[in-house]
């Protein structure tokens, strides 16, 4: 997703349409990435959480963002700090985001020389994880840590591979989603019953309340 310019995503969106083709759901998100992007701030700060290999990243520096990197898996932060962390525009942060600051076991899969497997390294264990590798990882509250800046938050953008359910749970229980512009996630029920029921009730609780900054239907 996202490994397009604007203007090559425009033109195939646009071709989708005038065929009356359903968009596709990568084909959607990217839509609603750039339709937030535009009402953005020019010079905001745009929080990646999961950043992987970093195109969400350069799409946030094309609009003229700043951007915060979270990225745990080391393989994937390699290329990620190789593109851009010369960029003073950018800080990439080792570690994972969670409801609470711990330690924990993160699991990236096998086959790891191949880059597009570590989109799927995880906090939370699945069958992708069999035969690869575990180790430790510090995770950052994701309420402190979006608590301590000091300047408006434009852009949350967060696919962190199931920890999402725990991420936004804490940021409606601290009332932080009113201070920020918009917040992009990309869910993944697919991973348990048990996350697939917690992202109903978030869905749930999103509709009832009212809030129309968190979109749980990205990606």
């Amino acid at each position: 997703m996202l490994k397009e310019s604007y203007f090559e995503f425009t033109v195939r969106w646009h071709l989708y349409r005038k065929w009356h083709m359903p968009p596709k759901p990568n084909r959607q998100a990217e839509y609603d990435f750039h339709r937030v992007m535009k009402t953005a701030p020019a010079g905001g700060l745009f929080i990646d959480f999961g950043a992987n290999v970093g195109d969400v990243t350069r799409h946030a520096l094309n609009y003229g963002m700043k951007v915060i990197a979270f990225e745990p898996d080391p393989t994937a932060r390699k290329v990620l700090t190789k593109r851009f962390g010369q960029d003073d525009r950018v800080t990439i942060i080792p570690k994972a985001v969670g409801g609470s600051a711990r330690t924990a076991r993160f699991y990236q899969p096998s086959g790891i020389d191949n880059i597009g497997r570590t989109e799927g390294s995880s906090l939370i264990e699945t069958p992708l994880h069999v035969n690869g590798s575990i180790f430790e990882i510090e995770v950052v509250d994701v309420v402190q840590f979006l608590q301590g800046l000091h300047e408006p938050i434009a852009v949350v953008k967060m696919d962190i591979e199931g920890a999402e359910a725990e991420c936004i749970e804490a940021i409606l229980n601290a009332g932080i989603h009113r201070s920020i512009g918009q917040v992009l996630v990309e869910t993944h029920e697919r991973f348990s019953p048990g996350l697939a029921d917690r992202i109903g009730q978030l869905r749930q609780r999103i509709s009832r309340e009212g809030i129309r900054n968190i979109n749980l239907d990205w990606g």
